[in-house]
């Protein structure tokens, strides 16, 4: 590009016309002088310089390639992705014990909502517990002990009381699970009507929160080798996932968006 425009110029000023005199002698044609040097060299510059501005705006970088279904954990883990990059959500979630519901729960996220983050979880035997994040990540629960405002959030503090709880499963997935795979492709009824969704199955580290209402203190459990289910839409969002452990404890996990 610099070559050319530098041509330009030099050929645009070689065909000025001669307004000399007739009777004064033409200038002799020859090399510009070193200001008008420096005069071209500026403009030139100044053109490259644009057209770069303009190249960058107008350019845009193509879109990262979406992994493979059958790439399953790089497909879970951009599931995870996915669901961090969206500007609200919405789980429900079943606990039970040997078969026997011990719990439900409902987390919602909205960027701009106030607040920004809140889970609650209702025990069958126990209280109903409030986890909220403001957007200033300070972890706030509330529960039969009032308001609790940690002043050094512990690791389960972070976990239930933080718009990442949504995408946790999904993450602990793709970055524990040693034999997750695509299953199947099936349709799948989410009670709003049957859509098409990618079955996804294996083992995994699953972490759970819990309140200990002896103390009025959030808990986190970390169980190995956790049997899973995961159904993900074609496209990559979360639709259910269930896992059940050795323990007896089990969880029902729904996706969608959020309440209108």
């Amino acid at each position: 590009m610099n070559r050319r425009i530098e041509v330009e110029a030099v050929s645009s000023m070689s065909s000025l016309p001669d307004t000399a005199p007739e009777d004064e002698s033409a200038a002799p044609v020859g090399r510009p002088g070193w200001p008008m040097t420096l005069a071209i060299l500026a403009v030139c510059l100044a053109v490259v310089a644009s057209g770069w501005w303009v190249a960058r705006v107008v350019l845009k970088e193509p879109e990262p390639e979406r992994p493979s279904p059958e790439d399953a954990a790089a497909f879970v883990l951009d599931a995870a992705e996915r669901m961090e990059a969206a500007d609200s959500y919405a789980l429900t979630f079943t606990r039970l014990r040997e078969g026997r519901p011990v719990g439900e729960g409902t987390a919602s996220y909205d960027l701009s909502g106030n607040p920004r983050f809140e889970l609650s979880f209702a025990y069958a035997d126990g209280p109903e517990v409030y986890h909220y994040d403001l957007g200033d990540g300070v972890p706030i629960t509330t529960a039969g002990h009032g308001l609790q405002i940690p002043e050094e959030p512990s690791e389960a503090d972070r976990y239930l009381c933080s718009a990442m709880f949504g995408s946790a499963k999904l993450r602990e997935i793709a970055e524990s699970s040693e034999d997750l795979e695509l299953a199947s492709r099936e349709e799948l009824d989410t009670g709003a009507g049957d859509v098409t969704a990618l079955r996804y199955e294996g083992t995994f580290t699953a972490w759970v929160g819990g309140y200990d209402s002896g103390t009025g203190t959030n808990t986190l459990e970390s169980l190995e080798g956790v049997p899973f289910t995961l159904w993900l839409t074609p496209e990559g969002d979360p639709l259910r996932l269930a896992y059940g452990t050795s323990t007896g404890l089990e969880e029902l996990y729904e996706y969608g968006p959020p309440p209108a």
